[in-house]
């Protein structure tokens, strides 16, 4: 029997909904028998080639998001502190997540675990590439030391493997983050966890054609 395809996860590393998903996918997918490939992004650069405005652009959003995101931390037993200066863009974080998921797929996910609860829960700086080079190299140290690893994340290479994983988002019309794929099914949201849950478990399947469709 042939291995099934992983479960793709979306996310960008200063979405505190991300976050969220983040802490819950991995054992949830477990219990399923399935694996997750963990799939980081620029949000703002997906929305913007799909020409979608930022999730908090408007003021009556964004003040029911800021109430939202600590209250959704409560319901799913997740530590959550909103940093000083949030919002903030993460292109370092996503830059070296890609860049170790080339040496070690794990260590990429433990190096995502270490930077997003670095940000959620200590306020540590996700916009601070030296920062991000030393939770890489905690992570993974085949990855070398954090100078060199900080002088790598400016590199082509690294701006380059992130590029191909914003076209890649675009193509596949990922408009939000989490945004979770399940053999060609997608779920947006932290929210849609039991979604997930029941479609792996195959208590939710595709709806019935209506009549006359």
């Amino acid at each position: 029997m042939s291995e099934q395809a992983p479960i793709d996860f979306w996310f960008d590393f200063a979405s505190p909904y991300g976050y969220l998903m983040s802490e819950k996918i991995d054992a949830l997918a477990e219990r399923h028998g399935r694996r997750v490939r963990w799939r980081p992004v620029l949000l703002f650069a997906v929305l913007r080639a799909l020409d979608l405005p930022a999730p908090m652009a408007h003021e009556a959003k964004r003040a029911y998001m800021w109430h939202d995101f600590e209250r959704s931390a409560r319901f799913l037993g997740v530590p959550l502190r909103l940093p000083a200066g949030f919002p903030t863009i993460a292109p370092h974080a996503a830059r070296a997540f890609h860049l170790v998921d080339r040496i070690d797929a794990a260590g990429a996910v433990r190096f995502a675990q270490a930077a997003m609860r670095g940000y959620f829960r200590d306020a540590a700086p996700l916009d601070n590439a030296g920062q991000v080079a030393r939770w890489a190299c905690d992570a993974v140290p085949a990855v070398g030391d954090a100078a060199h690893f900080e002088m790598l994340l400016a590199g082509d290479e690294a701006k380059d493997l992130l590029r191909q994983e914003v076209d890649t988002a675009v193509r596949e019309r990922v408009f939000g983050s989490p945004f979770v794929v399940i053999d060609g099914e997608a779920f947006f949201g932290v929210d849609r966890l039991p979604q997930i849950d029941a479609w792996l478990d195959g208590r939710l399947s595709f709806a019935e054609p209506r009549q006359g469709a």
